[in-house]
């Protein structure tokens, strides 16, 4: 996904790359030297991969948006074996290094029938949690619900630029094994993980990762010059755009009403043809129809006019006529 309103022609600096693979690289992030605003939104496209792949870090990008990135999650597993002894473990963690913060979009997840996991931030001050997954046979979970049966979900706070998983079990799958001989936990977006029961349950831990990681995704929130304001100095908004500030960090550049295109780039924003959106109507005097009417009333008949009119534009929908200088009004399509 582009910027707001992006259009091809300035997705991204002259001579830059505007795709890696399937994903789009929208200005102010770039791949390559002086094709990104900074260091913070340079990115790395690499092309052993067919398509070739686009991370940031060791992070595998998803897509971009106008303020967002989505990841590839990362899964933290425990496994034990049919005495209850470990098998084999992962325990993830992830630094955005204050480039970018974790959506309040995404839950921490965790399945199996005995099995915890400890959430920390960079400080147990600023965050710390844990989530349970809890379960005596596969009959007594359901499919589709994550109720701490099988499977947990707690939220993240805004702000999270750091976190830390640690997956511990009970008892060791040891009441649990013929069924669950895994445990897992992972950072996933709201909505994307759909519980899969007994399924996710007896799944080995290559399968179930393999599946996670290949499906599931992780929402980042992304601003321009992190703790500084709109009005702090001058933005990197470009022309016909605006700046905004950002809830507790940052700012942002949107395109103005009317306008569209890539608002960080030289010449900035441009003017839309608002005729050729069925959002804004348009009525050609000469007798020619709506686009479409945005009120219930029955289309006017052609008007015969003996006189010169010059039609100037209000706004996005509001006209008005002037015959020898003197302006008389056409609201919204109506005489």
């Amino acid at each position: 996904m582009a910027l707001e309103g992006a259009t091809t022609n300035n997705t991204a600096k002259a001579d830059c790359p505007t795709h890696c693979g399937n994903v789009t690289v929208p200005y102010p992030f770039g791949i390559g030297t002086n094709c990104s605003l900074d260091r913070i939104f340079n990115l790395n496209c690499n092309d052993s991969y067919e398509p070739p792949k686009l991370f940031v870090g060791s992070l595998e990008i998803y897509n971009i948006s106008d303020s967002e990135l989505r990841i590839f999650t990362r899964v933290s597993y425990r496994c034990f074996n049919q005495r209850g002894l470990f098998a084999d473990q992962y325990n993830d963690w992830t630094d955005l290094a204050g480039f970018y913060t974790f959506s309040t979009k995404n839950k921490y997840t965790v399945i199996g029938c005995d099995d915890y996991a400890l959430i920390s931030g960079i400080n147990k001050e600023d965050f710390f949690s844990a989530c349970f997954g809890l379960c005596q046979t596969p009959s007594n979970v359901h499919k589709g619900q994550c109720s701490g049966i099988g499977c947990c979900q707690i939220p993240i706070p805004k702000g999270l630029s750091y976190y830390s998983a640690t997956l511990n079990s009970i008892n060791n799958h040891s009441d649990v094994w013929h069924d669950n001989e895994c445990g897992f936990g992972f950072l996933v977006e709201e909505g994307g993980f759909e519980f899969g029961g007994a399924i996710d349950l007896s799944s080995g831990y290559t399968e179930f990762v393999n599946r996670i990681r290949s499906n599931m995704v992780v929402v980042l929130d992304w601003v321009i010059k992190s703790n500084v304001s709109c009005t702090a100095e001058g933005s990197e908004c470009k022309g016909n755009s605006s700046c905004y500030d950002v809830e507790g960090d940052g700012y942002r550049c949107k395109c103005n009403e009317g306008y569209e295109g890539n608002p960080y780039l030289h010449p900035g924003c441009q003017d839309i043809d608002e005729c050729q959106q069925e959002t804004n109507p348009c009525y050609d005097l000469t007798g020619a129809s709506f686009h479409s009417l945005p009120f219930s009333d029955p289309l006017p008949p052609p008007l015969e006019i003996s006189f010169n009119l010059d039609m100037r534009k209000t706004s996005a929908t509001d006209w008005y006529a002037v015959e020898d200088g003197m302006p008389f009004s056409c609201d919204g399509g109506r005489w």
